[in-house]
């Protein structure tokens, strides 16, 4: 008899104790917690406390060049992350797991959070455990554990037994008493004792890690130099300040921060195509996927079986009376036994004995008791029961159905009573009949399996069912292709080379149990495959979490949802093919990125080691490099990944980054230097007459009318109380026209990126695309405006005119190495520079790989 379970007045009590589920597993990350993630860094600390001490120093534009593009960084990626986490909380409500309690004797559906201690809940199977509790009564009640254990085997509970959250049932079903709740149950100890190292970085987050600290260990190194040549020099701390502005822009601070959002903005675009993403490096991860491995039901058949026709071996009132007995006795409620009831019907009986069905065992029995005696019925897949039958051509009818496309189940009738022991030896049993169900094909199959073909991913269905049946669904559903199919039956008998082989060699994989699937999945990886793997069953949850990519069905049960990395909404098969190309878009987008990102950063690493340190000049003033970052890096950067193409180029991102930005970097540095020193000594050698203050002193003094002629001096050149002499106009004119270069060609860059013309690129096949073409036009009209526009050009960067013959030659040294960076962009050599970047990073990446690998271990 079912218990009781508490009153609403024994519940209210406990309300108001707080002895309430108070820890849900939240689906995504608080606001707090975005706010505070995405500014709170120690490098953005770094420079947000540089900024305050230029802020006492009265430095107020250096103070705005060291906190804007954190500034803006931060806003723009936390009102995009939260307007993502909005949209993705209220998909993600659909899929939060309900709890089913007994109150004043009455089953009722809640959400987790409104557990109370005490409650009597009730499991079924495929149900994840909430809450710790104690076993009151069960049904041959079988618990998967192993997402806590790692044990593989399933445990038979008893009443007394403990029941631990994160746990599911496989079979049979139970009520338990509630005993922990909240962050005292066994699961979430588990999760707190972890949670220094749960957190892992994607393959991206890692390889731009490895590059951020090698440009980070470079910038504290020069700062380290000119704080002690300052400090030697006993120059004002100040300058110090001013020049760290500089030097600590050589590290791509904000790259973390995008990555961040590009994956958000991924998610975004998932969900409306119906993926749900439950883990943010899934957005990367499918872009490497190459072969998907799935359950045929809910990918080409829908999640729906239908009676087809039987075949009765004893008289047919005594086999449908079988039938209708395990029907009505048994405690799953599976898809075939529904089936098997709409047809057959269900009728009140007293169970005696019961073996529910698992996916391990692959049958179920039942004994029942009758007027006329105790009826044993046991229903199952024909290569389990065929030894314990009696030979009746079953074989025949069976493999006959299977080339039907139709699931088979046999019914056998045993004389005498049912162990409930699953391990015990199967009684001789009279063949009753053979039953065949028909799978629902989805219409659209074929269409979204060539798109796979199409995307040159390979296919493997890995299924319960009988191979042969599968075969003769892929040929109902009009699927082409010749396949190979084996059946778990024949891989047992194998040994490990053989079914390596054959894993590798079948496209169907059939009458396949969880541990089975399991291991197809790790051969598949140990092959070198990116394996994706789709499924809905408590008999799919070990494969799926043993893929790179686990995808569960909406439909399926908890417990493979719970470990899944995405969950197909509504069962869109469809849209799994899409979130593939998009996991390939978002990840050519940001390879893209990072091409025109750390070039900008190399370049100034080697500005900053040669002019800083070597010759002691500032390669330009911190507001101006704040305008250079924006103008040749933030603005595209946020636009790029809209227009990204998808690409199969599945090698590591920032070794082809490499290859493009250090030479670019070398190049775009050399021109500049030779710009800057052309201006730097042509100007005392009276080459350009035309260049003075006075070309900006009209700008300058309309904006600030009562300033004096040092005052317009200091302004432009960046130093207290500069002297009109001509080395500070040479040192100024020379950062101003190296600006104008930097930016030009930093702009550019977006053509190398994006050849408009096949002689541009080392493939030789051009990128014809309409955006990046509008985006270099954009820049462009956006650097004219900055220009014709004193408030914000003289005001703020502190820009200094220059005669429109030197914006010519400037532009006519920016035609020049454009030509030499698309030689190099053709070329397929590598200098040694690059060779030595690479290596530099490889080692870099492998400390960063040994030291996930020690947190983890400290973890476990």
């Amino acid at each position: 008899m079912a218990p009781e379970g508490l009153s609403e007045r024994e519940v209210g009590e406990r309300r108001a104790d707080g002895r309430v589920n108070s820890a849900e597993s939240p689906v995504s990350r608080s606001y707090t917690d975005i706010l505070v993630k995405n500014l709170c860094t120690s490098f953005n600390l770094i420079l947000l406390i540089l900024g305050l001490a230029l802020v006492f120093f009265e430095e107020y534009i250096n103070a705005v060049a060291a906190t804007a593009i954190i500034l803006i960084n931060v806003l723009v990626s936390t009102v995009q992350e939260m307007r993502a986490k909005r949209r993705l909380d209220r998909i993600a409500l659909l899929l939060r797991p309900k709890a089913t309690v007994v109150r004043g004797g009455e089953e009722r559906t809640i959400d987790p959070a409104g557990i109370v201690m005490d409650d009597v809940v009730l499991m079924v199977p495929g149900d994840q455990a909430q809450v710790d509790g104690v076993v009151i009564d069960c049904r041959s009640f079988e618990m998967d554990e192993s997402l806590l254990t790692g044990e593989s085997s399933t445990r038979r509970k008893q009443p007394g037994d403990t029941v631990h959250s994160g746990a599911f049932c496989v079979t049979g079903e139970c009520h338990y008493r509630v005993t922990a709740l909240g962050e005292d149950t066994f699961a979430a100890k588990m999760l707190s004792s972890a949670k220094r190292f749960d957190k892992k970085r994607t393959p991206l987050q890692r390889e731009t890690a490895s590059v951020t600290e090698m440009l980070m260990g470079i910038a504290f190194f020069y700062l380290g130099i000119v704080v002690v040549m300052n400090l030697l020099a006993k120059k004002p701390a100040v300058d110090s300040l001013i020049q760290a502005v500089i030097i600590l822009d050589i590290v791509p601070i904000a790259l973390f921060l995008l990555i961040t959002l590009t994956y958000m903005i991924a998610a975004v675009r998932m969900a409306d195509s119906g993926v749900l993403l439950q883990n943010a490096s899934s957005v990367e991860a499918m872009s490497h996927v190459d072969t998907v491995c799935m359950d045929k039901t809910g990918t080409i058949t829908t999640n729906n079986l239908l009676f087809d026709n039987a075949v009765y071996y004893t008289d047919e009132a005594e086999a449908r009376e079988a039938v209708r007995a395990i029907v009505s006795a048994t405690t799953g409620r599976n898809n075939t036994v529904k089936a098997l009831e709409r047809e057959y019907g269900t009728e009140a009986v007293e169970t005696v004995a019961e073996v529910p069905f698992s996916s391990q065992r692959r049958f179920s029995a039942v004994q029942v008791r009758r007027p006329q005696g105790d009826l044993t019925v046991f229903m199952g897949a024909y290569p389990v029961l065929a030894a314990a039958l009696a030979d009746a051509g079953i074989g025949g009818t069976v493999a006959a159905c299977a080339a039907r496309g139709l699931r088979t189940v046999v019914v056998g009738i045993a004389d005498g009573p049912l162990s409930e022991d699953p391990e015990a030896e199967l009684p001789p049993l009279r063949p009753a009949a053979v039953i065949g169900i028909r799978d629902e094909i989805r219409p659209d199959c074929r269409e979204i399996i060539g798109r796979f073909i199409d995307g040159g991913m390979e296919l493997k269905v890995i299924s319960g069912d009988d191979p042969e049946t599968v075969e003769a669904i892929f040929t109902q559903a009009g699927i082409p292709g010749g396949r190979v199919a084996v059946s778990g039956d024949d891989l047992a008998l194998m040994d490990a080379d053989g079914r390596r082989e054959a894993v590798l060699r079948s496209d169907i994989l059939g009458r396949m149990r969880p541990d089975q699937k399991e291991e197809a999945v790790s051969i598949l990886k140990a092959d070198g495959r990116y394996v994706a793997m789709v499924g809905d069953g408590v008999n799919d949850v070990r494969s799926i979490k043993a893929a790179q990519v686990g995808v569960a069905l909406q439909s399926g049960s908890g417990a493979a949802r719970g470990v899944a990395d995405m969950v197909l909404m509504d069962d869109r098969f469809d849209a799994l093919p899409k979130a593939i190309v998009e996991g390939k878009r978002t990840v050519s987008g940001m390879r893209d990125i990072l091409r025109l990102y750390l070039t900008r950063n190399f370049v100034l690493a080697i500005l900053v080691g040669i002019l800083l340190l070597i010759f002691r000049r500032m390669p330009m003033l911190p507001i101006q490099n704040s305008y250079y970052a924006l103008i040749t890096v933030s603005f595209a950067a946020f636009l790029m990944t809209l227009w990204a193409k998808p690409s199969d180029d599945r090698e590591r991102v920032l070794p082809g980054v490499l290859r493009f930005s250090v030479p670019m970097a070398m190049t775009i540095a050399t021109f500049a230097m030779g710009i800057y020193a052309l201006f730097f000594f042509g100007v005392p050698a009276g080459l350009f007459p035309e260049v003075s203050f006075d070309l900006t002193a009209d700008a300058f003094f309309s904006l600030f009318p009562d300033a004096t002629r040092t005052d317009l001096i200091s302004h432009l050149s960046g130093l207290t109380d500069a002297p009109d002499t001509v080395a500070v106009l040479a040192e100024t004119a020379a950062m101003n026209a190296m600006l104008v270069f930097l930016v030009v060609a930093g702009i550019l860059q977006l053509f190398l990126i994006y050849p408009p013309f096949g002689f541009m690129s080392r493939d030789r096949r051009p990128k014809r695309r309409i955006l990046p073409m509008l985006l270099v036009v954009l820049l462009f009209t956006v650097m004219v405006l900055f220009y014709g526009y004193p408030p914000l050009s003289v005001g703020v960067a502190s820009v200094m005119y220059l005669p429109d013959a030197v914006y010519l030659l400037v532009l006519a040294v920016s035609a020049a190495w454009f030509a030499v960076a698309v030689v190099l962009n053709r070329s397929d050599r590598r200098s040694m520079l690059v060779e030595f970047s690479e290596r530099s990073f490889e080692k870099q990446l492998r400390r960063e790989l040994e030291k996930e690998g020690r947190q983890d271990q400290r973890g476990r």
